[in-house]
């Protein structure tokens, strides 16, 4: 239950699935850098929260429908009153948990009504990745959704991977999606079977990021962004969904986020890789454009993880067996013209 509160208070809220979304009043728009620092506050009031170990202080601070997944793969909450109800079972003023920030960014939205937040956070000693969808309602700063995952070594991943222990952060969670963010998850659809798509959103924006499931993993600007899905790229890396997808859309309509378990190949690293994929949008015209990525997992009990990795894409596009298949095909038939035109010059020949 300890994680449980890490995910809860670090990750600035809970959820997963079940509840209905909460009808916010349209409102005019601010100021977009005041708008981030307010944001920050919101976060930074949060670590403070944590660091008193009170859960009351939060009810302000987090919104009715939150989602938040992981850092275990059991963690996914579905309403505010669930995630207070479960932090008052672990958190006290006696029992707080050493929460060090290193790297908090800040995103706002066109109108500055919504954010986005991303954190590098030492828990305990671990290291620990967050990304966080931040909304204004009635000028007052609150945690919709977010992502919690430890941050291992690539060689902690590589043996644990070995075990089948590797699981989807909050893998738990139960399928919810708001029309609103419809175009948002044809997106998402798009990116997991053509990478490229997903590359071309994130390379056109400096302040986009990816961050990835091994301890340092950041990647920021359009050049590095690009180098990074060049390289996904000639890796044939493909993702599939291996479980219930969650997604959702700011009051403002300007923001929408989309996550469900994935299980990721590609030609360098062939075994299957169950992760978390959670992408926040920004609206574009009548679209919507990737700006950030967080692939995340969880470490579990050995052998948790055979049931998403039996769910990994096709290692080999049918395309490409095909057009292999036909040349022969197509050699044999050329080779039995030429002999058909041989036998019939040959008679010509005799008569003269």
């Amino acid at each position: 239950m300890r994680w449980l509160a890490v995910a809860l208070l670090v990750a600035c809220g809970g959820g997963g699935g079940g509840t209905s979304k909460v009808a916010h009043p349209k409102q005019d728009a601010v100021d977009e850098k005041q708008a981030e620092k307010d944001a920050r506050g919101l976060v930074t009031e949060v670590y403070a929260t944590l660091g008193r170990g009170t859960k009351d202080s939060l009810f302000s601070l987090l919104d009715a429908s939150l989602v938040v997944f992981g850092p275990r793969k059991s963690d996914a909450l579905g309403s505010r009153t669930e995630t207070l109800v479960a932090l008052g079972t672990v958190i006290n003023p006696k029992d707080k948990l050493a929460v060090r920030s290193s790297s908090l960014e800040v995103v706002a939205s066109p109108g500055g009504r919504s954010a986005w937040a991303f954190d590098l956070v030492t828990i305990a000693g671990e290291p620990h990745a967050m990304l966080a969808i931040l909304i204004n309602t009635d000028d007052m700063w609150q945690v919709e959704a977010a992502v919690i995952a430890q941050t291992p070594s690539r060689g902690t991943v590589r043996s644990e991977l070995a075990r089948d222990a590797i699981v989807p952060p909050g893998a738990s969670a139960k399928a919810k999606l708001d029309s609103t963010a419809k175009g948002a998850v044809d997106r998402f659809h798009k990116g997991l079977l053509d990478q490229d798509v997903w590359g071309a959103d994130l390379g056109s924006r400096s302040d986009a990021l990816y961050v990835g499931p091994s301890i340092g993993e950041v990647t920021r600007g359009k050049k590095e962004l690009k180098k990074l899905w060049k390289k996904r790229s000639e890796a044939k890396l493909r993702e599939a969904e291996s479980g219930d997808l969650v997604a959702g859309a700011t009051p403002d309509g300007q923001l929408a986020w989309v996550s469900a378990p994935v299980t990721r190949v590609d030609d360098d690293a062939p075994e299957p890789l169950p992760l978390r994929a959670f992408a926040v949008f920004e609206r574009a015209g009548d679209g919507w454009k990737l700006i950030a990525l967080h692939e995340s997992l969880a470490i579990d009990e050995p052998g948790a993880g055979a049931p998403f990795r039996k769910l990994a894409p096709p290692k080999e596009p049918e395309k490409k067996i095909e057009a292999a298949d036909d040349k022969p095909a197509k050699a044999a038939h050329v080779k039995k013209k030429k002999k058909k035109t041989k036998k019939k010059k040959k008679p010509v020949a005799d008569d003269e």
